[in-house]
């Protein structure tokens, strides 16, 4: 399956956090990064600004055990999710789209993800994706029309 994944980050080292980030991607599977990073304010105005990028996933997991493992992933790189939800991060792995999935999903949080909410929830394509630029022109970049 592949998938489209954008990673960010917006504390500390930003670039060393994204390429932690797609060296995480790559325990999943083959990754083809983009050759465009891009450089956006928080929209939250609560912190720094974003160094983003888009990464090709070539994987044998699914949606929803490849959302999973981003997450891990983040919580891996040190993300620290108890400041609330558009809180500055080390790094952000998003879950974009999937080839050939479409639609929504929600399944209990599984152990080790449980500070997250009782359920987890999925939405492919990833619902703001073409409204965002930092998305758009690093997945176009790579041939990817979002």
């Amino acid at each position: 399956m592949r998938a489209l994944v954008a990673l960010g980050s917006n504390l500390g080292d930003r670039r060393a956090h994204v390429e932690t980030g797609l060296a995480l991607l790559a325990e999943l599977g083959t990754v083809t990064p983009s050759p465009l990073w891009t450089e956006t304010p928080d929209e939250s105005g609560l912190g720094p600004d974003y160094l983003n990028t888009v990464a090709l996933v070539d994987t044998a997991l699914e949606p929803r055990a490849l959302l999973e493992a981003l997450l891990r992933a983040e919580l891996r790189a040190g993300r620290d999710r108890s400041a609330g939800r558009n809180a500055p991060r080390t790094l952000d792995l998003d879950l974009i789209q999937v080839e050939g999935a479409r639609g929504r999903w929600a399944w209990p949080a599984p152990p080790g993800l449980e500070e997250l909410g009782g359920e987890l929830v999925l939405e492919l394509p990833h619902p703001r994706a073409r409204t965002r630029p930092f998305v758009v022109e690093p997945a176009r970049a790579l041939g990817i029309e979002v």
